[in-house]
């Protein structure tokens, strides 16, 4: 189950949050334990039990206990009709427990905005409204499992009163041999109570494992990133070109790219910039194959990317976005993250100083070993970004893409980054995204996107002199 949420495709994760993956990983997967286990222990030690008694039954007197195989289908038919009924609402608690845990999760990463704009009832009455659907989903499911015991127990207690008074009714009359049969035949009967028992008592757990199953298996059997590629780049260089690609996101009617062509060449800094959802970080995406394009091709030293292994087409590209994600690890373990497990000291050393990181670590008690807390909530936006530098330098890729690196920062924290950033691009092909063009003025190409589209070209002097897109985004801003 975690292996295909790692290698899930990028546009799962925009339609299904995180909490219904905990949710799946942690309450599905435990209820199909509870019924691959538990349940399916019950079920083998009490049907043998009872095939065990309706041998002995048969032994004693196959025509009465003929008799009393027609309660069978009786009770097979309570447990399905029952068992369709706790499935269904098992399904219906089970999304809503998603909800809950959507909610808590909501909660926990939009505390501040919560706090300062005074949403803490608003966001009691919404946990007290998904809470208040998870208790009517439970009553709904509690209700059939609750039922389904008494009444079965009901329906063989009056199949066995019958059989008793025909047994009696039989044996009036007779004596010796015939009155121990008849008392060991009651007795076998009502032995046969307790496995009847616990298999009804277990059709709940099982429904619930078999609801959980629908949504696991609903995963397991969902699509993964695409890897049909076979070959791999050798000495890349970096040379990149996107040939009329046109690109819409999965469930969108709207093009997010449209008749895209333009070739980088390597080494080259090639930034992109324009209005918000012009397209930019759309075409970053497809580079690393997060999305594949509708029509159109993307190459890489000439190379279609759509060819290549995934893995390796990966090896050869680092990524440093605004949105910095950090584990809840050492800063070594994060600036290493990907690499092997090995890697030398010196060499994680060397990438921090490179990306200006080791001016705060080296003050650090543990240094290296800090724990940075979760997503990096111990250190400043600028101390997580020079960290996020700092592994994109250890990866030491040919291709750099960076999705607005600088955009959440302060003035000193960006000048610091800034630094870092030049000496990661040097020698790089690097695809830069942002929205301040002051800092993308020494790039040596520029591209402006207008709704999917690229609208203008070149470097700073020329856009400004042309009067067009790009000076117009620099008159706005200044």
């Amino acid at each position: 189950m975690f292996n295909k949420l790692v290698e899930a495709p990028t546009h799962i994760f925009q339609t299904q949050p995180a909490s219904q993956w905990i949710a799946r990983l942690l309450y599905d997967v435990d209820n199909i334990n509870q019924a691959a286990t538990n349940v399916l222990v019950t079920a083998i030690r009490e049907t043998l039990t009872a095939i065990a008694l309706l041998s002995y039954l048969l032994y004693l007197d196959w025509k009465l206990t003929l008799v009393t195989l027609t309660v069978g289908p009786v009770i097979a038919v309570l447990i399905q009709s029952f068992g369709k009924r706790i499935r269904k609402a098992s399904k219906a608690s089970l999304e809503s427990l998603r909800a809950v845990a959507h909610t808590v999760e909501e909660t926990t990463a939009a505390n501040k905005v919560i706090k300062i704009y005074g949403g803490q009832e608003q966001q009691k009455d919404r946990f007290f409204e998904v809470t208040e659907s998870f208790r009517r989903s439970m009553m709904k499911e509690a209700v059939p499992a609750s039922a389904l015991t008494p009444i079965t127990h009901m329906t063989a207690s009056f199949a066995i009163a019958f059989i008793i008074f025909m047994a009696l009714s039989r044996s009036m009359g007779q004596a010796g041999d015939s009155a121990g049969s008849f008392v060991s035949f009651i007795t076998a009967m009502l032995l046969l109570i307790s496995p009847i028992k616990q298999l009804t008592t277990i059709s709940p757990i099982l429904q619930r494992g078999l609801a959980a199953c629908e949504s696991v298996f609903g995963v397991l059997d969902g699509p993964v990133e695409s890897d049909a590629g076979t070959a791999e780049l050798k000495n890349c260089k970096g040379n990149i070109k996107f040939d009329n690609v046109t690109f819409r996101y999965p469930g969108s009617d709207k093009l997010a790219l449209e008749s895209v062509s333009i070739e980088v060449r390597s080494g080259q800094t090639v930034a992109l910039v324009g209005a918000s959802g012009g397209g930019k970080s759309s075409l970053a995406a497809l580079i690393p194959r997060f999305y594949s394009p509708d029509t159109g091709s993307i190459s890489i030293d000439g190379v279609d990317i759509s060819t290549l292994d995934l893995a390796n087409l990966r090896e050869h590209i680092a990524l440093v976005s605004q949105d910095i994600v950090l584990l809840n690890d050492t800063i070594r373990a994060n600036i290493a993250f990907g690499q092997s497990r090995n890697t030398d000291d010196s060499r994680i050393k060397d990438a921090a100083i490179a990306a200006h990181a080791w001016e705060f670590i080296a003050r650090l008690p543990l240094g290296l070993d800090t724990l940075v807390g979760e997503n990096g909530a111990s250190l400043s936006g600028g101390q997580r970004q020079r960290i996020a530098i700092a592994r994109a330098i250890l990866k030491n890729a040919p291709i750099l893409i960076l999705d607005e690196a600088t955009s959440a920062l302060d003035t000193e924290s960006e000048r610091v980054v800034q630094e870092a950033l030049a000496g990661l691009m040097n020698n790089r092909t690097t695809l830069v995204i942002a929205h301040r063009l002051s800092t993308i003025e020494r790039a040596n190409l520029i591209v402006v996107m207008d709704q999917g589209r690229i609208v203008e070209t070149g470097d700073h002097v020329t856009l400004v002199r042309h009067n067009g897109h790009y000076a117009n985004l620099q008159r706005i801003q200044t």
